[in-house]
């Protein structure tokens, strides 16, 4: 019946130059950035005690904690079990770390030790009894001159642990004054969007196309590709964005077809937005964007019961935007549109240890494109097309207060993704799933065991103009079991599971059907105090391939298998896609580096992805038919990341350096494949946050892209250097007011991105400097 009512409600939808001194900014940057001196923040800091500002709602202890290590950039570790059931009178104000987390745990039973790497929750023991030994998880250094004091290993097995998870600061996308899915992904060199406009958007990571991810919103799959690249993500408002995840590593519990890795977006909760004790509130925000003449407009509204138990969030916005200005002062036309977005969510969390959340989310970006190109040369006509992307999703978890064993989850999506181009190409997805996570202990181990089930099924059909369904549809399904431990031996990390995939994919006459397993396994070791070593391996399958909705509507009722001559699957059995994932490098964490408070880390990683098999056509092009269907020759994605970071009281800066070459099956670097992979070139990103005071911060960032010369492609693209600042402000006159000011590409430099489609020198331009401002009232 659920289904039924989400597939009612998705049929009812719509159809649908700034010039600054350019002595005058270098002179404020480097005065803010390079010219201040560590001693300086090490003064300010001493002087402050290291205060920075919180809001963090009462409610559930876990939360708050949770809350509080993000705000404060502390690593913060605990077992999920002793804050299960908890509750916090959250915190409002500045206060010292020390402070703050004894406001949050007043009245809790547990208390907050400092160690070497970070802080450690435990239940206060009361004096009459003794500590007990052999702490989980943590290991003595006998090197120390107190032997009571625990150093904290690099890594704690936790609920959301995995190998080659970045975590995306949403504090930096809302800095940034995100208005679209590119703003998300500007701080992180390894994920790559070339293209410049709505339609033209490509997501690389690591080289590798976003269409061999699984890509999920709230935990809804995102599935296949409607026309081209477009409908894998299908859009997303980044005011919603509570957490942002992209797993390059393997693991068994990333779901379907994660032949690449995963990227999953999680919306927010009325209970995340509400401050203090409120148990109502409203949000208005206003833009405006100078490369594009951009304005935005939105409101939300949320309210919580007492307590927190009980929340609903609703929230509306629309983004105006024309052709935006490129660096070399010329329009990119095909560039202008509108962006809409509707959102709702229901929230019941902590009752007795159950949590539900139900949520609608509708986003529709309409404009005039030039098919997937952004550059209108006099070769492509202008056409107004519109994509719609609508999502409702159910979320069910309990965890139990009396077993470690017991903490599951449950949820359930319908999706639907379309894209009106003169003819309309709908894609339907269902699904869900069920996990759970154990934790025990065996003898000297402690493991966490996530075992579960997961189901996917796509639909996807193409309308003619006078709304009559093609005789083709293409349906995929896939049903995966799978069990992925991550055990502690000490300061060692063991990580390995196993996935069952079993699928059924039809392309018009054809059915591809099979079962595959894929095993993965890891260890992180920790080889000297604040050094760890980690090495990761892992498999996975997919039969959906990288072919859009509309190409395979148009499959013939004799298409043939594996018949693409220079293949070398020429003549061979037909294969699902598989792909093999090698992670490996060092790590290092080190607190009171430099100055006493602070905390280093840095990373070195080597990684290789190698992909077989992808499900590719015969024809599809332009209108033509599809005749056939053949395993593609190997893609290879290989390279290396290095990152570093710095962070003292409200001052953090970082460093993070990628280096992806994507090949063909003969080592040759491919250039931009669609749906497949590119190569992306060196990329570098520096990035620097002050929290100046409680209420006004600055930042700013660097990007680096380095010249993509390869001979034997004629490829002769060259690299870039972009600037861009951000900075904050609460008026203390009117505190509920948030001003934000961006300025991207701050010299206006003219630039294409290396992934986009086209030759040398008609990519198309990315945009020039962006001044954007905006403006967020709440009350």
């Amino acid at each position: 019946m659920f289904f039924c009512v989400f597939r009612h409600l998705a049929k009812h939808r719509r159809p649908e130059q700034y010039r600054f001194s350019r002595f005058c900014v270098v002179i404020l940057v480097l005065a803010v950035l390079m010219n201040m001196p560590v001693s300086l923040f090490a003064q300010e800091m001493a002087e402050t005690g290291g205060v920075l500002s919180y809001v963090i709602a009462p409610g559930p202890l876990g939360r708050a904690v949770e809350q509080f290590a993000r705000s404060s950039g502390i690593n913060l570790s605990y077992d999920a079990a002793l804050v299960d059931g908890a509750e916090s009178n959250g915190l409002t104000g500045d206060f010292t770390v020390d402070a703050g987390l004894e406001t949050i745990l007043e009245g809790t039973g547990i208390v907050a030790e400092k160690h070497p790497g970070g802080w450690l929750l435990r239940r206060e023991i009361p004096p009459s009894m003794p500590e007990p030994a052999g702490k989980t998880g943590t290991t003595t250094d006998p090197a120390d001159d107190a032997p009571d004091t625990v150093q904290l290993p690099s890594l704690l097995v936790s609920e959301n642990m995995a190998t080659g998870i970045k975590e995306l600061s949403v504090d930096q996308i809302h800095r940034n004054n995100a208005s679209e899915l590119a703003d998300i992904f500007r701080e992180e060199p390894s994920v790559v969007i070339g293209g410049g406009t709505r339609a033209a958007q490509r997501i690389y990571v690591r080289g590798i196309e976003a269409t061999n991810l699984n890509v999920s919103v709230d935990g809804a799959v995102q599935g296949m590709n409607l026309f081209q690249h477009r409908g894998n993500i299908g859009g997303l408002n980044p005011d919603l964005l509570k957490k942002v995840e992209v797993q390059t590593g393997p693991g068994a519990d990333q779901g379907a077809g994660a032949l690449a890795g995963s990227i999953r977006f999680e919306t927010a909760d009325a209970q995340d937005l509400l401050v203090a004790d409120k148990i109502m509130g409203a949000a208005l925000r206003a833009g405006y964007a100078t490369v594009d003449e951009g304005v935005t407009k939105g409101l939300s509204a949320y309210l919580q019961s007492a307590g927190g138990k009980l929340g609903f969030l609703a929230h509306g916005s629309r983004v105006d935007f024309g052709d935006y200005d490129s660096g070399d002062g010329g329009s990119v036309k095909g560039s202008g549109g509108e962006d809409k977005s509707l959102f709702f969510k229901f929230s019941l969390l902590d009752i007795s240890g159950h949590s539900l959340r139900v949520s609608v989310d509708q986003y529709n970006n309409s404009g005039l494109y030039a098919g997937d190109h952004a550059y209108n040369d006099g070769t492509r006509n202008l056409s107004y097309q519109v994509s719609e992307r609508i999502t409702y999703a159910l979320d069910h978890r309990y965890r139990s207060d009396k077993t470690e064993l017991i903490n599951s989850k449950f949820n359930f999506f319908y999706n639907e993704s379309s894209l009106d181009r003169g003819f309309e190409t709908i894609s339907e997805g269902i699904g869900g799933g069920f996990r759970n996570l154990a934790t025990f202990s065996v003898g000297p181990t402690r493991s966490k065991v996530t075992a579960g089930v997961d189901y996917y099924s796509q639909d996807g059909i193409q309308k003619e103009n006078n709304g009559i369904e093609d005789d083709t549809n293409v349906e995929a399904t896939t049903l995966g079991i799978y069990l992925q431990d991550r055990m502690n031996i000490g300061p060692i990390l063991f990580s390995f599971g196993i996935r069952y995939d079993d699928f059924d994919t039809v392309f018009g006459p054809l059915n591809i059907t099979g079962s595959e397993m894929s095993p993965n396994a890891g260890v992180d070791l920790e080889v000297a105090k604040h050094w760890t070593l980690f090495a990761a391996y892992g498999e996975a399958t997919r039969s959906t391939g990288i072919i859009p909705i509309q190409w395979l509507s148009n499959t013939t009722s004799d298409a043939t298998l594996n018949q693409q001559e220079g293949k070398e699957s020429f003549g061979k059995p037909f294969q699902p896609e598989t792909s093999e994932q090698y992670e490996g490098g060092l790590r290092y964490n080190h607190e009171s580096l430099i100055a006493d408070g602070d905390q280093f880390n840095a990373e070195v990683t080597y990684f290789k992805t190698d992909i077989e098999n992808l499900i590719a056509q015969i024809g599809g092009m332009r209108g033509q038919p599809v005749t056939g269907f053949y395993n593609d020759d190997p893609v290879t994605s290989e390279g290396f990341e290095v990152r570093a970071g710095w962070r003292f009281g409200g001052f953090k800066t970082s460093v993070s350096f990628t280096r992806a070459e994507t090949t063909d099956k003969d080592g040759n670097a491919i250039r931009m494949s669609r749906r497949k992979g590119a190569s992306t070139g060196d990329r570098l990103v520096w990035s620097s946050f002050w929290q100046i005071r409680s209420n006004l911060n600055f930042g700013y960032t660097l990007n680096y892209t380095g010249d993509l010369k390869e001979d034997d492609l004629d490829m002769d693209r060259e690299g870039y250097v972009l600037h861009n600042i951000q900075g904050q402000w609460q008026p203390g006159f009117l505190p509920d007011l948030n001003i934000t000011l961006a300025v991207g590409n701050l010299f206006d430099h003219g630039y294409s991105e290396q992934t986009s489609s086209g030759d040398d020198d008609t990519a198309v331009p990315e945009p020039g400097r962006d001044i954007r401002l905006g403006v967020t009232y709440r009350f």
